[in-house]
């Protein structure tokens, strides 16, 4: 609970400052890069949490593999979890930067669970419905749960609408 606390504040912190600065597009794709490279590379997050590597090591490698690639705010930002040995918390703050740029775009993921695949109808009513109860865009992440027998439950932002039957 903690942590996610804490990568929502440096999440909330690098998505100011983006904005601010008019970056908001180039360093939300950075970031999901970098999340989506960390997740495959379990070693380079190693890397960085490594207690053997020295921080200006670190530094060099970051800067030598990142500059001509990352927005230079978000070198910096890296540079600063670097430095106060926060490099753990980086997946979780991409994923809080996430939630942070739908909530500026109006935007709610909803995670819709039922027993069987769902027609594109049956998808856009659902959303609409959704939209309607919650007064924004809404964008539907659809998944099939052997666990459920009937109905669907829904995980709209910190509500859950549970109308399923399980075994």
């Amino acid at each position: 609970m903690r942590e996610t606390k804490v990568a929502r504040r440096y999440a909330l912190a690098l998505f100011k400052t983006a904005l601010d600065s008019g970056n908001l597009d180039i360093i939300s794709t950075d970031i999901q890069q970098i999340r989506s490279f960390t997740g495959k590379d379990k070693q380079f997050l190693n890397f960085l949490k490594a207690p053997q590597v020295t921080t200006e090591h670190k530094m060099k490698v970051l800067r030598d593999t990142f500059t001509t690639r990352l927005a230079p705010r978000l070198l910096l930002f890296l540079e600063l979890l670097l430095r106060k040995h926060r490099t753990s918390l980086l997946p979780d703050i991409a994923v809080e930067f996430e939630t942070l740029m739908e909530e500026h775009h109006g935007l709610i993921k909803a995670r819709i669970l039922t027993a069987v695949h769902l027609s594109d109808d049956m998808k856009s009513k659902l959303k609409e419905k959704l939209e309607t109860i919650s007064g924004k865009k809404i964008e539907i992440v659809h998944k099939i749960d052997k666990s459920i027998i009937g109905g669907i439950i829904v995980f709209l932002h910190n509500h859950v609408i549970d109308r399923s039957i399980k075994h």
